[in-house]
């Protein structure tokens, strides 16, 4: 299976997920990152490869799933990519490569895992129901067409996590990643980079459908683990999904922080 992402779907996802990084969108900024042409979002090239992989561990309604994925080098505008996979023991294996296989974009592997355990005591933030079903809305009739809902779900509590909630990892950062003021949105993060480095979903496979998805939905932000060595900070967190009365996912962000001493390379990166 083969996916270009051009300037139309970038844009899409930046106007869905509030990502608007210049390294998405200016051949200048991508180029202060090494890249050679403008960069896709991370997230953007997980869309297909979640949904066709997420097929490949049917099971029956109640089992759980997880997705996990490396994000090791990023997709570029126009470039053509090709995912690939290649059946385990307890799992199918994948990778997404360019298409003439030289580069290696994602790896990572799907499987059946059983029923996990939250236990939050954070407090959870709850997502308006108007901003659920226009989001949704949104995402079905473009970027989501055909997609299942677990992987609309797991975009839309992404999208909302970096919009609006980026603070809560800078709060547990020392001195050296001080910010002017406490961001809570992506734009808001100055002097340093902050890019995606793997996303894992594990999920309820009743979540491959879920119809108008009019329930309440909240999110508990939990499990912050971050290292830090001068310039730089790397660590995960999760966010555990609840529909209505029910935890039905858990997603597990791996970041990486990293100082910007040129303000010219100041470009804050959610791939």
């Amino acid at each position: 299976m083969q996916w270009q992402f051009g300037p139309e779907q970038i844009e899409a996802w930046a106007a869905l997920s509030g990502d608007r990084n210049p390294i998405h969108f200016d051949l200048q900024a991508a180029r202060r990152m090494e890249a050679a042409d403008v960069v896709v979002h991370g997230m953007l090239a997980l869309l297909p490869i979640k949904h066709r992989m997420g097929r490949s561990a049917d099971g029956p309604d109640g089992d759980w799933i997880q997705f996990k994925a490396l994000l090791k080098a990023p997709v570029l505008r126009n470039a053509q990519v090709a995912l690939s996979t290649r059946p385990r023991t307890a799992s199918t294996a994948f990778k997404l490569h360019s298409g003439s296989g030289e580069s290696e974009h994602v790896s990572g592997h799907v499987s059946q895992v059983p029923a996990p355990v939250w236990a939050s005591k954070n407090p959870a933030f709850a997502l308006d129901r108007e901003h659920v079903a226009s989001w949704l809305s949104l995402f079905r009739e473009g970027l989501g067409r055909g997609l299942d809902d677990w992987v609309a779900l797991d975009a839309l509590i992404f999208s909302h996590f970096i919009s609006n909630h980026l603070g809560v990892i800078f709060e547990r950062l020392s001195g050296q990643f001080a910010q002017r003021q406490t961001p809570e949105r992506i734009e808001d993060i100055t002097d340093h980079l902050v890019v995606q480095t793997s996303h894992q979903i594990i999920f309820n496979a009743t979540l491959r459908s879920l119809g108008s998805m009019q329930s309440d939905i909240r999110c508990e932000i939990d499990n912050i683990l971050l290292i830090e060595t001068p310039g730089k900070a790397v660590g995960t967190l999760d966010l555990g999904v609840i529909v209505g009365a029910h935890h039905v996912m858990t997603i597990t962000l791996g970041l990486m922080i990293k100082a910007v001493h040129n303000p010219l390379e100041k470009d804050n990166d959610q791939h």
